[in-house]
């Protein structure tokens, strides 16, 4: 009896170690630092995506009542840097003094 005890605590302890995939090849190493490459470089534009998107959002000043009564929230006008060119294209942010995210 202990030894068939034995025996089944032996193959259920080693059967996962036996079942382990073995280790990756080298092109896997390679395909695992291409990933890692692609996914830096997708969320540095993801990231540049999101400051153009903030850039582009409304500002508004302190709100104040005007003498009616009424509650007036002025809109600032968008910095120069967020302003497209007149081509329609978002101007180099090389040289730009604007505040920095």
């Amino acid at each position: 009896m202990r030894i068939a005890t034995a025996a089944a605590a032996l193959i259920l302890f080693t059967a996962p170690a036996l079942a382990a995939d073995p280790p990756p090849p080298e092109d896997s190493r390679e395909k695992q630092e291409q990933a890692a490459k692609l996914a830096m470089e997708a969320t540095q534009k993801l990231m540049l995506a999101l400051e153009l998107l903030i850039k582009s959002l409304p500002q508004y000043g302190l709100p104040h009542i005007d003498e009616d009564g009424n509650i007036v929230i002025p809109r600032l006008p968008n910095p120069p840097e967020a302003q497209p060119d007149e081509d329609g294209s978002q101007p180099d942010e090389e040289g730009d003094e604007g505040m920095k995210l």
